[in-house]
């Protein structure tokens, strides 16, 4: 594939971690594990009270926003762009545009909240209803130093999202008769695909399945939560990290407990999965994502580094507060230089990019616009991705539950609607994917800054408000 075959724990012999690294780490444990935890439903849960009245009644006293020149421009050039590719508008855009104020609006409210530098959104709906449709906006500044203003065509870094599409694409190959979910993950990677996984002098390694992998059972830690990881990396920042290594470390972290009998939200799982992509397809991930999801949905924008490298670079990306402490004491200099401050923030993008872009792959790496993710994400539960029966079990929680993470999804229940969704969170971004079967609506949305209070999750709720009474009304017209 073309990677790397350094590992983590080649460094120098008698190489030390500096003082500094241990005193940043030990606050990017804490911060990240607020950016990719559980994801999206908390934000939500503590704002549903507001956000119902929010959608039933007319937004109000928000004239700034309606004339904020900035936000109607990029509304403006998309509706344009759109009008252009299709000149027969469907209805279910036409609802979409029905409601831009309101969501502009609550864009707006939810910047001025965070400070978040900018926010990209689209929003789709499925073919059968309404005749599909589909709607984009962007608010804010790619660039706070050259003072650029984002557009619908930026690439945001989306996280942890890449988690469900990985998990369809193994649901695919379940489909296909090439992976049994509860067989072991050795039957399809050989029995050293991880050494040494032991906990109570048992080696889980052979035991674990494809399924516990998929649904954060696998007892696996995260790594985005563990100063130790970091420690690793921070000599190598801009050095790529292979998969294997990341499986590596987990392993030397040994299960967290018997796998199959607790849930942990992990990210290597779904590294492990891409490896398993890759060996029964005998291509890259990257490609088969690419072949399998985004081309069918058309997300025409939608990335996954390393093997795969955008044509142009995301928007930058800002930390702030502890965070912003931690990664100027990783990335050294680079960090702490006066290009790199920018106000309250630290724009990441000045730091060598590869263990931050590489680190997450087929479990949070996906570089993309936020109509390539919703238009992804909604692609998944099309029945000619996956099939109805295979969609339960993608959505269904591991322990049986009404709510809660199935293969790599959550299933809730947001404003009185079925959602399936996820969140992501890497350094500098913070973003969230809602999908409504019932009404066919996906929302994607992303910002360039974590960490972020009220949560992203508090904005997707917003959002749905309006957007899922302006589809529900529509439908029943």
């Amino acid at each position: 594939m073309g990677r790397h075959s350094k590992t983590l724990f080649d460094a120098p012999s008698g190489a030390k971690t500096p003082v500094r690294h241990w005193f940043a780490l030990i606050a990017v444990a804490g911060l990240i594990t607020a950016a990719c935890g559980s994801d999206s439903e908390s934000g939500a849960d503590a704002v549903s009270g507001a956000i119902a009245q929010a959608g039933a009644d007319e937004v109000t006293d928000t004239d700034d926003v309606a004339d904020d020149v900035a936000l109607d421009e990029a509304v403006a050039d998309h509706a344009d762009d759109a009008a252009e590719s299709d000149p027969m508008v469907s209805q279910g855009t036409e609802v979409f545009e029905s409601v831009a104020d309101q969501v502009a609006a609550a864009v707006d409210v939810w910047m001025a909240e965070t400070g978040a530098p900018a926010v990209t959104l689209a929003l789709t709906l499925d073919e059968s209803v309404l005749g599909g449709g589909e709607w984009a906006m962007a608010a804010g500044f790619a660039d706070l130093a050259a003072g650029r203003e984002v557009t619908t065509d930026d690439l945001f870094r989306f996280g942890s999202i890449t988690k469900p599409m990985t998990s369809t694409l193994i649901l695919q190959l379940v489909e296909q008769g090439l992976v049994e979910l509860d067989e072991p993950v050795a039957s399809y990677l050989g029995d050293d695909w991880i050494e040494g996984y032991v906990l109570d002098g048992v080696d889980y390694g052979p035991l674990v399945t494809v399924r516990q992998i998929l649904d954060h059972t696998d007892g696996f830690a995260e790594f985005a939560f563990d100063p130790g990881f970091y420690a690793l990396v921070a000599d190598r920042l801009d050095t790529a990290l292979d998969p294997r290594e990341v499986v590596a470390w987990a392993a030397e972290r040994g299960p967290q407990f018997v796998p199959g009998t607790d849930y942990n939200y992990n990210t290597v799982g779904h590294i492990v999965a891409g490896l398993i992509i890759e060996e029964l397809t005998g291509q890259d991930a990257a490609v088969v994502l690419e072949e399998r999801l985004f081309v069918p949905a058309g997300a025409v924008d939608a990335y996954l580094p390393p093997t795969q490298e955008p044509p142009v670079d995301t928007v930058n990306g800002y930390v702030e507060g502890l965070l912003k402490i931690a990664i100027q004491s990783i990335a050294g200099d680079t960090a702490s230089s006066d290009e790199a401050q920018v106000g309250d923030f630290l724009d990441i993008s000045v730091a060598p990019q590869a263990v931050l872009r590489s680190a997450g792959w087929t479990g949070g790496g996906i570089e993309a616009t936020a109509t390539s993710v919703a238009r992804a994400f909604s692609q998944m539960f099309d029945p000619m991705t996956l099939s109805p029966e295979t969609v339960e079990a993608f959505t269904t929680p591991w322990d049986g539950e009404a709510t809660g993470y199935g293969l790599g999804i959550n299933r809730a229940d947001t404003e009185g609607y079925v959602t399936y969704s996820h969140g992501g969170g890497v350094p500098g971004f913070r973003s969230d994917a809602v999908y409504v079967p019932e009404l066919g609506l996906t929302l994607a949305t992303s910002a360039n800054l974590v960490q972020v209070t009220p949560d992203i999750g508090a904005l997707s709720a917003a959002v749905l408000a309006v957007v899922t009474k302006a589809v529900s009304d529509a439908i029943d017209s």
